[in-house]
């Protein structure tokens, strides 16, 4: 059994290597958001699925991906009906035009598990409909689930998911399972505004579970809301410290609860 992972060896590569082997059987994806099948027969591409998606509609959700182990298993035996019906010559130069499409899209990031969500810019835009069909499952749903679920090809909707993120309409999100704190407010005096500070622990496992940059997205009982550049302080557990200023604009003061979840800097 031939195993790997398509950080060293991308999906167009490793296919068109199995093809010109002339192999059979099936190759199993497994990244940690869905499960991924791609079955050859006599090298050419047979059959394909990806979480909800079939066919060339699963070969599209796969090739987005750029790290996930995989295992090629040449003792499956071939289903009796295919569901990508191309002669290899074709497969194979569809198979790499959507590689390639998918490495324009630069703002969606490695990790799939991450979720978006809107933010506050406003302005004109025109939607086209994958970029509705985005805009209708940002709430709860990962970017997995997102590339998935759209009833637009994967292709489509993480082209209009990679314009809006662009554009500044759709921010990255921490996985929707981390649903924040809620944090005892504390205060500080001084000039230095914008600026919170969860103890060490907390930021700490933030910052391990994110693997990148975040800030913090704060909420008030009354519903007041605002952003934080976030730093790491001692010896303050389950609070957060935020300048008198800045606790006055969120309607909130010393001693009061407030709803705390950390966000993502940047796109990837």
């Amino acid at each position: 059994m031939l195993k790997g992972n398509l950080s060293e060896f991308p999906l167009g590569t490793l296919i068109q290597t199995l093809a010109a082997a002339g192999r059979s059987g099936a190759l199993q994806i497994s990244p940690p958001w869905f499960e991924g099948k791609v079955v050859l027969k006599d090298g050419a591409l047979f059959a394909a699925s990806a979480g909800a998606r079939e066919g060339w509609e699963a070969m599209e959700f796969l090739a987005g991906l750029r790290e996930a182990p995989f295992a090629f298993d040449a003792e499956q035996v071939p289903p009796p009906v295919g569901n990508i019906n191309q002669p290899v010559e074709a497969a194979l130069a569809r198979l790499l035009a959507i590689v390639d499409r998918w490495s324009r899209f630069k703002e969606i990031p490695e990790d799939w598990a991450l979720s978006v969500h809107l933010s506050r810019k406003s302005g004109e835009l025109k939607l086209t409909p994958a970029m509705l069909q985005v805009l209708g499952l940002v709430e709860n749903h990962s970017i997995a689930q997102i590339l998935e679920l759209a009833s637009t090809s994967p292709l489509d909707t993480a082209e209009a998911l990679n314009g809006l993120l662009a554009d500044g309409v759709l921010q990255l999100s921490a996985p929707v399972d981390m649903q924040g704190e809620v944090l005892v407010a504390l205060s500080f005096y001084g000039k230095e505004t914008g600026v919170a500070y969860l103890d060490e622990e907390l930021y700490g496992e933030w910052l391990r579970a994110l693997a990148r940059p975040f800030f913090i997205q704060v909420r008030s009982p009354r519903g007041a809301e605002a952003q934080f550049e976030t730093r790491p302080r001692r010896g303050i557990p389950g609070r957060v410290m935020l300048n008198d200023k800045d606790l006055r604009r969120l309607k909130a003061a010393r001693g009061i609860k407030l709803l705390v979840r950390p966000e993502l800097k940047g796109g990837v």
